[in-house]
């Protein structure tokens, strides 16, 4: 990757109450902050299938989606 390429986010590796491995963060396009969860995807069957999935992050408090990110090898 080239210096001179500007970084567009970043993302952190968090561990749910469940034990659930994930990262969590924010990316920037077109200059607009969008906070972002990242999970594996465990219903990967075929391999054009990916093998992560992103989520929009939801306020704390808010109404969320359960997903179930075990075994994320990372």
């Amino acid at each position: 990757m080239s210096e001179k390429q500007k970084d567009c986010g970043a993302l952190w590796l968090n561990v749910s109450k469940t034990g659930t491995k994930y990262m969590s963060g924010s990316v920037e396009i077109d200059g607009v902050k969008t906070k972002i969860v990242v999970f594996k995807n465990n219903y990967k069957e075929e391999e054009k299938h990916p093998d992560y999935k992103i989520y929009l992050s939801q306020p704390q408090g808010g109404a969320s989606q359960e997903v179930d990110g075990s075994d994320v090898p990372f």
